[in-house]
C-alpha cells in the first residue's frame, strides 16, 4: 500500500519552459523564429541544466555553444555569448514568477490528507529552496521530506537518492511513488530504487528503450491531476 507521493522539482510541478522561453524572448524577439525551435533550445537547456549542479562559467560557455548548434541546424544566425548571458539574467528573474501547475496545486491539499508528500530535486541548494519557496511548497509538504542533490551529495539517477528518503521517512520502496517528467533521472532512478514510477510526460517525449517501464504514464497537467484525485479515493 502506498505510504508516501514523491514529487521531481523542475518541469514538473512548475512550468519550466514558461520562464525560458520569456527570458530568451526578452532578449532575441526574432518574428521568424518558430515554436519548435524555441521547443528545441529548451530541451537542450534543460538537458545540459539537468546534467549539473549549478552553471560555473565554463559550463555555461558549453551551454551557449549547444543552443547556437540548435540555431545553426535551424539554419538561423547564433547569437553571441554576451546575449546568452543576458538571457540568463533574465532567465533567473524569470524564475521568481514561478507557480505550480494548477491542476496539481489544487489536487495537493487532498494528497496531504492521505499520504506524506516529498520532492527529490537535482540541483544547488539555494537555488532549489527557492524555487521551493516561491511555489509555496511548505504548505503541503514538510521541509525535511525535500531532498536536494547537492545537500546530500547524490544525485539522480543514482538510487541511493530515493533510498536515501525511504531511511528518512522510515518507508518502504514499494510504499512510496515517484513522479517526474525525465525519464531516465526519474522513472529509471526510481524503478532501480524498487519505488513505484509515474512519467508525467507533458512534452510528449519517445519512451526510450529501456528494461524499466513507468507504472502510470500521463501527458498532461489535466491528466496527472485526474490521476492524483484517483488516488485519494483509492490507494494505488
Amino acid at each position: 500500500m502506498l505510504k508516501a507521493i514523491v514529487f521531481d522539482l523542475d518541469d514538473t510541478l512548475y512550468d519550466q519552459q514558461r520562464p525560458f522561453q520569456q527570458a530568451l524572448l526578452s532578449v532575441w524577439n526574432d518574428p521568424a523564429v518558430s515554436g519548435h525551435v524555441l521547443t528545441d533550445l529548451f530541451k537542450v537547456f534543460k538537458h545540459m541544466n539537468d546534467r549539473v549542479a549549478n552553471l560555473e562559467t565554463l559550463t555555461m560557455n558549453r551551454v551557449f555553444d549547444r543552443l547556437n548548434d540548435v540555431l545553426s541546424q535551424h539554419e538561423l544566425p547564433t547569437l553571441a555569448n554576451s546575449v546568452w548571458l543576458a538571457f540568463c539574467d533574465h532567465y533567473h528573474a524569470e524564475a521568481q514568477k514561478i507557480t505550480l501547475f494548477s491542476d496539481i496545486q489544487a489536487q495537493l491539499p487532498l494528497l496531504k490528507d492521505h499520504y506524506e508528500l516529498g520532492v527529490i530535486t537535482n540541483g544547488e541548494s539555494a537555488t532549489q529552496s527557492e524555487k521551493v519557496a516561491h511555489l509555496d511548497l511548505q504548505r503541503w509538504i514538510k521541509k525535511e521530506n525535500v531532498v536536494i542533490s547537492d545537500e546530500v551529495g547524490l544525485r539522480k539517477p543514482d538510487p541511493r537518492i530515493f533510498t536515501h528518503f525511504n531511511r528518512l521517512m522510515n518507508l518502504q520502496a514499494n510504499e512510496v511513488v515517484y513522479i517526474g517528467d525525465n525519464f531516465k533521472r526519474d522513472m529509471v532512478g526510481a524503478k532501480k530504487a524498487g519505488w513505484h514510477a509515474f512519467w508525467f510526460n507533458h512534452r510528449h517525449l519517445e519512451m526510450p528503450k529501456s528494461e524499466f517501464i513507468p507504472d502510470q504514464t500521463v501527458e498532461s497537467p489535466t491528466e496527472l491531476a485526474e490521476l492524483l484525485q484517483a488516488m485519494t479515493v483509492t490507494n494505488y
